[in-house]
């Protein structure tokens, strides 16, 4: 191993340079939500390895509790880069690959982070390790009983199957890894554990992870996820997480749809972008999921019951919203949009004006004063409970206006998702928020109504992911049949149109050439004896008072 003392760092073989794994479109790994895991997981250490590239924050906090820290990077630049950007005198980074590393003999580490994959481990030069491989030669690296933290890129993920972009377009030169075509590597829960369990590794506890450009954005417990059922919270965290992890790309069809079929079929662990293994240690919670930009949501489920908790600070929102960090228990049960769009898809009218009378029995009763989002609230017995994530207004909210919410958010996510109803189609959004108001025993007015929609509105911002990928494959093909049929339809309109301006235009021709007949006869009808004395009958007859036209007669004369 050589040491650069300009640079600060040592280099072994395989380094890569120029190169860099920090500004491709995969970013180190990192965020609030994988460093309140490590805060979990990592026990103060001796000496612990970081493997790959890591966000800065992330290997400080590493650094924080050990008494020696190694952080591999097969680039020259990161490597430097990182040097100079944490501040920590029992820190060594070194450049160069996997088995560069492994020929120096550095062995022994009670603490292994490769949260970021061994895709990006390799050089130019190094040997064309396969998957299993680079696993053996990770725990190699480790002491006997030594926390291991090992992720993998899933290529069965859901976000890859319903990518609207070419093979060719989703890897470019900025992330280049070795053996694409890996016939060995693990492409499900089982195959990770188990080829982690072949190099000598035991997994105590196998995450699904969903990032957004390398920062993790939600993690669960894959065997929560595989029971998880549509509507349940494991099914709620996997559809946000997958949103998140599909905001920035084009899609072909939503990715909440999928989810919904993986759900039904058990399969929500195997479609995630990702997992994440955890060796050597137990667990905390069951679910870490981003709660906005610094705060982490986490939960464990036991039995039919989650606890969830949520920590860290944050700025509301929006200037209509407030988060709320209480610990509560909510059940294991389908949400009560799910219920809803149920009853409304079979039509049953009345099943679901019961469920809204309920609703509205339960916001009035109070509801902790939480604004209703029915797409994160569980139905429980005959009652309801708060959802994973939790809001109050910045401003005080009647129970109309907190209803008035949840349906404009119903309403949105009914509609937009093309679910079947059975409202007539030319009821506007106001009107259907009225009607379900109604159902739930309120009277809403316009200041009611708008209230709502602005609540609705920060929710939308706050709850669901951006949409950065534009509309999905199926959506446009599905506005396009609609826009096709709606163009046949006023086609027919303006055909049926035009065909009543000919009637009118030959109906007005014709009072034309009547009218010109008339006219003419009125013409003949005037210069003839009988006309002119039918004028002169006609002024006699205004004649009111017969001395006065014979004074007027009498002066004419004279």
């Amino acid at each position: 191993m050589t040491d650069t003392s300009s640079t600060e760092i040592a280099v072994v073989r395989g380094e890569m340079q120029p190169w860099s794994d920090a500004t491709g479109p995969r970013r180190p790994a990192g965020g609030p939500v994988l460093a309140a895991l490590l805060d979990d997981l990592l026990p103060h250490a001796s000496h612990a390895l970081v493997l790959g590239p890591h966000d800065g924050d992330l290997v400080a906090a590493v650094a924080a509790r050990s008494a020696r820290v190694t952080v591999l990077l097969r680039s020259v630049s990161d490597a430097t880069e990182l040097r100079a950007a944490v501040d920590a005198p029992n820190l060594r980074v070194v450049a160069g690959a996997l088995d560069g590393l492994v020929e120096q003999g550095d062995t022994g580490f009670d603490v292994v982070l490769a949260a970021d994959g061994l895709d990006r481990v390799l050089g130019y030069d190094s040997p064309e390790w396969d998957w299993p491989r680079r696993a053996a030669a990770t725990a190699g690296l480790a002491a006997p009983g030594a926390v291991v933290v090992v992720g993998l890129t899933n290529e069965f993920a859901l976000t890859d199957l319903l990518d609207g972009r070419p093979a060719h377009q989703r890897h470019g030169d900025d992330e280049w890894r070795p053996l694409h075509d890996d016939p060995a590597r693990p492409a499900s829960p089982r195959q990770f554990r188990d080829a982690l369990a072949a190099s000598g590794l035991d997994v105590t506890a196998l995450y699904a992870a969903f990032d957004t450009a390398g920062s993790t954005h939600t993690l669960l417990d894959t065997d929560a996820a595989a029971a998880g059922r549509p509507g349940h919270p494991a099914a709620r965290l996997t559809v946000r997480g997958l949103e998140a992890a599909a905001a920035a790309q084009p899609l072909l069809a939503p990715v909440a749809m999928g989810a919904d079929a993986a759900a039904r079929a058990g399969l929500l662990g195997a479609v995630a972008p990702g997992w994440l293994a955890v060796c050597g240690v137990r667990a905390a919670h069951t679910a870490y999921a981003a709660v906005g930009p610094r705060r982490v949501l986490s939960a464990d489920l036991s039995g039919d019951r989650w606890r969830v908790a949520v920590a860290g600070a944050d700025a509301p929102a929006g200037t209509e919203l407030q988060p709320v960090d209480e610990t509560a228990e909510l059940p294991d049960s389908e949400s009560v949009e799910r219920l809803l769009w149920r009853l409304a898809a079979a039509e049953d009218v009345p099943g679901f004006r019961r469920v809204a009378a309920r609703l509205g029995d339960w916001v009035r009763d109070g509801a902790d004063g939480l604004l209703v989002v029915l797409d994160d609230t569980g139905v429980d017995g005959d009652g309801f409970a708060r959802g994973l994530l939790a809001w109050r207004g910045a401003a005080p909210a009647s129970p109309a206006e907190r209803l008035a919410a949840a349906w404009h958010r119903f309403h949105d996510r009914l509609v937009g998702g093309h679910h079947r109803h059975p409202w007539p189609p030319w009821q506007t959004r106001e009107d259907l928020v009225t009607v379900w108001l109604a159902m739930c025993g309120e009277q809403a007015d316009a200041a009611v109504l708008d209230r709502g929609r602005r609540l609705a509105d920060a929710l939308a911002e706050a709850a669901d992911a951006p949409a950065g990928g534009g509309t999905d494959v199926r959506t446009a093909l599905a506005d396009a049949e609609d826009a096709r049929v709606r163009a046949v339809e006023l086609a027919g309109h303006v055909a049926g149109l035009e065909r009543t301006l000919r009637f009118r235009d030959q109906q007005l021709k014709v009072r034309e050439n009547r009218l010109r007949a008339l006219r003419a006869e009125l013409r003949a009808f005037k210069g003839s004896k009988a006309g002119q004395f039918a004028e002169v009958i006609r002024k006699a007859a205004v004649i009111r008072d017969p001395k006065r036209v014979a004074r007027a007669v009498k002066r004419r004369l004279r």
